[in-house]
Order: structure tokens, then C-alpha cells, then sequence
């Protein structure tokens, strides 16, 4: 049987891992948003990539989801 400390720490770890996985989410939904909102502007995929400083490849995925 765990001891409090051991158990807080395991608590812990999993309250770390949840925020973690959390902000994942929250900065991909933001960078879809983002690439949707720029590319209804007019802007070019390699544009896109260039202010996000993400991939042109990642740029054409999260522009692919907007249509799923």
C-alpha cells in the first residue's frame, strides 16, 4: 500500500500530464484557427509557414481539416 507522499506525487504526475496534454490541444486548435483565418485572407500556404514557423507540410495539414 502507497504511503500520502507517494500518492500525492503519483497525483501530481497525473494532474501534470492532464495540463500537459491540455495545452497541446489548446495551441493545435489555435494554430488551425489561425492557418483558416490566414488562408480565407488571400495568404499562401509558404506564407503561412513563415509566420506560424511551423512546416509547410503542417501548414496544408491543419488547412485540410478545415474541410473535414
Amino acid at each position: 500500500m502507497q504511503n500520502t507522499k507517494e500518492r500525492e506525487a503519483d497525483m501530481r504526475d497525473i494532474i501534470e500530464e492532464y495540463a500537459e496534454k491540455r495545452a497541446q490541444m489548446a495551441v493545435a486548435k489555435a494554430e488551425r484557427e489561425i492557418v483558416i483565418k490566414l488562408s480565407c485572407k488571400g495568404m499562401s500556404i509558404e506564407e503561412i509557414a513563415s509566420i506560424l514557423e511551423i512546416t509547410e507540410a503542417h501548414v496544408r495539414e491543419l488547412a485540410e481539416k478545415r474541410s473535414a
